[in-house]
Formats: structure tokens, sequence, C-alpha cells
């Protein structure tokens, strides 16, 4: 993709556009995609998208191409920000019907489109969507040494603490109160 890049369509019709074997190139920012945003920290920079909607030798409406963006995210692991980069190949399937997607084979990834236009951005925010980690890391060795160390000492301080305390026995009320009854009588 050359560094220049166009702003996309708010909404497309995923089957005119295969009808017309049209391409798409250009950005979409990611402040659009409120569901992709709830989970990141940060959501100043765009998705690039490049793809082309075409009917394949099964007649079926699809959109292939690539989807490309850097996400912000808090590594579990250090609880610090880190950047995942995200370069997806995409190659959707599009029905208007469920009874067309049961005909369809696992081969294709499916979205149903019941009301046309739909929004390109609800579409390439649901393929972000499905690709983000379920907890997000930095690779292994990477994550902020100091932050490890202050988890792990925290983390030791409180097993610690833990093992000094003497456990209370709930019975052991019981227990005194019997003897106390025992020598009342």
């Amino acid at each position: 993709m050359s560094g220049q890049h166009q702003r996309l369509p708010l909404e497309v019709d995923p089957f005119r556009l295969a009808m017309n074997e049209k391409h798409l190139q250009g950005s979409i920012p990611l402040k659009q995609m409120k569901r992709l945003i709830s989970v990141l920290t940060s959501y100043e920079s765009d998705v690039f998208v490049d793809v082309t909607f075409s009917v394949d030798t099964n007649r079926v409406t699809q959109m292939s191409g690539q989807v490309k963006t850097e996400a912000k995210l808090i590594c579990q692991r250090c609880m610090e920000e880190m950047d995942l980069p995200i370069v997806l190949d995409v190659q959707l399937a599009f029905v208007r019907t469920e009874a067309e997607m049961e005909r369809l084979s696992d081969d294709y990834e499916v979205s149903l489109i019941e009301d046309v236009p739909v929004m390109l951005s609800d579409i390439v925010e649901d393929e972000i969507l499905l690709a983000l980690p379920p907890i997000p890391k930095h690779l292994e060795g990477t994550c902020h040494p100091v932050n490890m160390a202050e988890g792990w000492d925290s983390q030791q301080a409180n097993e610690t603490n833990t093992e000094n305390v003497k456990q209370e026995n709930p019975f052991e009320i019981l227990a005194k109160l019997k003897i106390d009854k025992q020598d009342e009588a």
C-alpha cells in the first residue's frame, strides 16, 4: 500500500460492489469502532484496509484482502501498555439469509447481511475483534522488569503474611462454651 491512504466510504453494499468487482483501499479511524476502542488504551491511529469485492465461481459474494493496524493494549503479565501489530488476511463471504449460510461449505467465513448498506467499519471491526488475543501479553521475556518484580514481591509478601497468621477455628468458641458449661455443673 502507498503512504497516502484515502478515507473509505462509511457504508457499503457488498453485493453491488461484488457485481462490479470493486477494489477499496484506504483507512478508517479507530475511533469509529466503538466496541474495539473499549478494549484499547489508545485509539488515535487508523486501520488500513485493502480489499476487493467479487463473486467467486460458486456465485458467492465475497470480500478478500488485508486489514492492518496497531492495537495498544494492557499486557496482563506486567500491566504496562503494549503494541500489538495486527495484519489480517480477510476472506469473508456475504449472504442475505440463514438458508444461504447453511448451503455454504465450511471453507467460508460467513457474514449475514440482512439490510444494505452496511457500515464498512463494522465489518472490519468484527475481524479485528476476532483476532485479538483473549489475554494480551508481551512476548516471553519482554515485559517491563520493574512491574514484574514488584508484582512478584507483593505476591510473596502476601503469601508470607498468610503463613504467619494463625488460622482461627470457628468451632473453638463452641468448645470453650462447652467447657464453661461443664465447670458450672
